[in-house]
């Protein structure tokens, strides 16, 4: 098999966005499925492609140095049978590889949870540290954050039990009895949220006995204050 000549780019902006996980999915959706460049926007980045036409996977793709000749390169192909022969060609391609070996584990897997636990603790440190450090630390930092994939799961909800709860307040919180903040934009109806006294996660039921509709400053107080 004849490789390409790689090109690498010296734009690393769309590279630098996003996460090793991420790229290993672009990377194997140009080389073994063909997928073009809005597709992969779409599909794997999770963009709206008609905003983004592609430019982000593509700016992936040409800093690794991967330009059209690439496209389904290795359709059809194994990963192993792929890595031999980029292996054996005289170019480097290392970079590449790593994206496609599956016995390299790449970074931004996880859950929902796992990486707000995550945040948590590494804002409590932040605070725990002196301002001059973190100022030092922001002035290094990067302006635009790294884009992971998470993994989640919730519950579907009865939709009848969020709009009799919602009609049984009557635009008050049925926690601090006050009116509703402001109205929704989508419908001008009084904004409240419906809260599980006990979670759906330890439990609880998704009745109308056990959820109240409230304000969102009673919402936040609900999961993330003292009463929490």
């Amino acid at each position: 098999m004849e490789i390409p000549q790689l090109k690498p780019s010296d734009r690393s902006r769309e590279y630098d966005s996003y996460s090793d996980e991420l790229r290993s999915e672009v990377v194997k959706g140009w080389l073994f499925d063909g997928l073009p460049h809005r597709t992969l926007d779409r599909e794997v980045l999770g963009l709206d492609s008609a905003v983004s036409k592609g430019y982000q996977s593509m700016g992936i793709l040409h800093f690794l140095g991967m330009k059209r000749e690439f496209q389904g390169l290795f359709n059809g192909a194994s990963f192993s049978e792929a890595i031999q022969h980029l292996q054996k060609d005289h170019q480097d391609f290392s970079a590449i590889i790593k994206y496609i070996d599956p016995t390299k584990k790449t970074a931004g897997n996880g859950t929902l949870e796992s990486l707000i636990k995550t945040e948590e603790s590494e804002i409590k440190k932040a605070q725990n540290d002196s301002s001059e450090n973190r100022l030092k630390r922001i002035a290094a930092a990067k302006k635009n954050p790294e884009r992971i994939r998470v993994y989640s799961y919730t519950y579907k909800r009865n939709p009848d039990i969020v709009a009799e709860a919602l009609a049984r307040a009557s635009g008050k919180c049925e926690r601090c009895k006050n009116k509703a903040p402001f109205v929704r934009a989508s419908d001008n109806s009084p904004y409240l949220e419906v809260h599980h006294v006990k979670s759906l996660v330890n439990g609880g039921e998704d009745s109308l006995e056990n959820v109240m509709a409230i304000c969102p400053n009673c919402h936040r107080e609900m999961h993330f204050g003292t009463i929490a």
